[in-house]
Parts: structure tokens; sequence; C-alpha cells
């Protein structure tokens, strides 16, 4: 594509304007693609994307409707196990105001060591075990197993990633009464953070038996969760092109 077809294709009002700023980067698993100038100037096939933001869409609809399920058997779980999940008060997070900053940029970064730690100590599962009988004989289970997984892997990082962009950002000024970039990059941050303690929770299911080590990685993203909200109190406020609004262009 020359310098005058991208003018030209820009000009489309199919395209959302800067919705690239504040997403996830996972196009495989966006249902904007087919509205995302960024997404098509870099590919060079593209084959049907209106078919696929739809087949995304129901993905995402599918598993935030999940969502709700899950967070319930999540208070159930933690309140079987003593755990409560909406505490902050650890020993980190007792630290002063001025060292919210570096505990939220540790804590995220902790969270990848934890997801590491996990699937180390669970390679038995690609052996002979119950967990793998029930992958092996079962398309469904293995398809929701696979999705969990995708999930988990995908913002291992990029928690970390978004959060060390609102964490610098923080100080950049902003006009009064304009939303603030770092509020939009922490609630890409905490929309990862929810759907990754959701991939979580569903993954007790296939480890019953790690019931407490799942509990403890889920209770470490709900209270990095509390933290980041408390830091960036209108990050769910914050109102993304596209994706938080109603957009009847096409």
């Amino acid at each position: 594509m020359n310098k005058d077809e991208l003018i030209k294709e820009a000009q489309k009002p199919k395209y959302i304007s800067g919705i690239f700023n504040y997403c996830d980067r996972w196009c495989e698993r966006c249902q904007f693609t087919s509205r995302c100038l960024n997404y098509k100037i870099g590919k060079e096939n593209y084959g049907d994307l209106e078919k696929h933001d739809i087949s995304t869409a129901e993905f995402w609809e599918g598993f935030a409707n999940l969502m709700k399920d899950t967070l319930e058997m999540l208070q159930d779980k933690a309140e079987e196990l003593g755990i409560d999940l909406d505490s902050i008060e650890t020993d980190k997070s007792k630290k002063s105001a001025e060292n919210v900053f570096h505990l939220t940029s540790e804590m995220a970064n902790k969270y990848i060591t934890l997801v590491d730690g996990w699937f180390d100590s669970t390679k038995y599962v690609y052996e002979n075990s119950e967990v793998y009988q029930k992958l092996n004989n079962s398309k469904e289970a293995a398809v929701k197993f696979d999705d969990i997984i995708q999930i988990i892997g995908w913002y291992q990082m990029q928690i970390y990633v978004k959060l060390q962009r609102a964490l610098d950002g923080e100080e950049t000024d902003f006009p009064e009464g304009f939303p603030r970039d770092s509020d939009g990059s922490a609630k890409v941050a905490l929309i990862g953070i929810d759907r990754s303690i959701c991939a979580w929770t569903k993954m007790l299911e296939f480890f019953p038996d790690r019931k407490r080590t799942l509990m403890e990685i889920i209770t470490f993203l709900k209270h990095l969760c509390n933290i980041v909200e408390k830091k960036f109190p209108k990050a769910r406020e914050f109102i993304r092109p596209g994706f938080d609004e109603i957009d009847d262009a096409v």
C-alpha cells in the first residue's frame, strides 16, 4: 500500500480513530480488526475480517458470561479455604503511598514468575494423568483448556507492560476534563487481570487437587487488582475508542 492509497484508506469512516492506543495487541482475539487501520496496514492477507470479528465477539461474550458465574464460584472457594479475596492488607500493601509505584510494578513482575512456576510444576499434564485423559477424551474439554492456557499466557506479561506504561505516564499533565492516558493503560491492565482471574478459576476444574495453589495465584491477582484500582481510581471509567463506546460508522 503506497502513501496515496494509505491516505485514501484512512479516510474511510469504518475505521475507529485511535482504537489501537488502548488495546491489548491480541489481534487474533480482537473483534475490531476490520475497523482498525493499524491491523489493516500490518497484514497482507486479510481474509474475511468481519466474519473474524463476529466469531471473536462471540468468544469474548461467552467468556464474559462465564466470568459472572465463575466469580461467584470463586468467592465460595475462597470462603472454603478461609481466604479474603478483597483484602489488600498484605505486608507489602502496608507500604506508604510513596512506594505504591514500586509495589504495583513489583507485584505485576512477580506474577510473571508465578505463572512460569505453575506451568513448570504441571508438566505432568502432558503425561499419562487424569487431566491428560480428560483432554484426550473430550474435544470440548480440550478446547476449553486451550482457551484457558491462551488467556493466561497472553496476559502473563501484558499486565506488567500495561501497568508500567500507566505508572510511567502518571505524571504527564493533561488539560482539565480530558481523560488521562495512564488511566487508559491501567484499564487495559485491569481487563487483563479480570480475564486472568477467570481463567485461573476455570483451571480449578482441571486441577481440583491443586486448589490451594491455584487460589494463591488468584488471590495474588485480586490483591494486585485492588491496588491498581486504588492507584488509578478513574481507570475503570476510561472510555477506550471502539471498545467502550457505541459507534455506528460503517
